[in-house]
């Protein structure tokens, strides 16, 4: 179940990958359809949570990497056995004018992301000790304000179930479960942008929690 006080969209497709316009509090989503092999890249809107999708002419093995005033930073990989044969382009959200680039914008972002605590270490073992569970792997932790975000998997059948946890001076305010049947850890369950939490759950679904 999720809290009311979290704000969810769901979207048609899985999302590959995302990138935040922090000026304009918009986050750009990469989502396919595995079955047709569409892609589509949605205009998501923080505030509004309106949704915008179009279509671009893109390769399968293109991955969505920036977005700067308008324009989504793309790397394309050629070849799928060489990760090193790779080429940069720009695309306009508005338009589709595509731009073969160099390389990419190295911004300062104002984007709060949680620490990794490996499993078996001393920060691990303090959450693993505080939550009185066994974490079987690694973890994500971030303090906000008064409040503290935890990520944390526990063993399901053969996987791992992935859960976000927000505590409030100390005391739990929600937990989700954000993800099922996971094979290991994947850093980047979430991130905290101008006193908004935002993460994806199972693959399709943008929340946003207000702070």
């Amino acid at each position: 179940m999720i809290p009311d006080s979290i704000s969810c969209v769901k979207l048609d497709g899985q999302i590959w990958n995302t990138a935040i316009d922090e000026r304009n509090t918009l986050i750009y989503l990469d989502v396919r359809g595995q079955q047709d092999q569409s892609i589509h890249v949605i205009e998501f809107d923080l505030i509004s949570l309106k949704v915008t999708s179009k279509t671009f002419d893109l390769a399968w093995w293109t991955q969505l990497i920036e977005v700067v005033d308008g324009n989504l930073y793309f790397v394309e990989y050629r070849d799928q056995n060489d990760p090193t044969n790779k080429k940069y382009f720009k695309l306009s959200w508005d338009d589709g004018n595509r731009e073969g680039i160099e390389e990419l914008p190295n911004l300062k972002k104002e984007l709060k992301h949680p620490h990794i605590y490996e499993h078996g270490g001393s920060y691990h073992k303090t959450v693993a000790d505080f939550l009185s569970m066994e974490l079987p792997l690694s973890c994500e932790y971030l303090e906000w304000d008064d409040k503290i975000i935890i990520s944390y998997y526990l063993r399901s059948g053969n996987g791992f179930d992935r859960f976000i946890l927000l505590l409030q001076d100390g005391k739990k305010v929600w937990k989700v479960k954000q993800d099922e049947q996971m094979k290991g850890f994947s850093s980047g369950s979430f991130f905290v942008f101008q006193e908004q939490l935002i993460f994806i759950k199972d693959r399709n679904e943008v929340c946003v929690f207000p702070g």
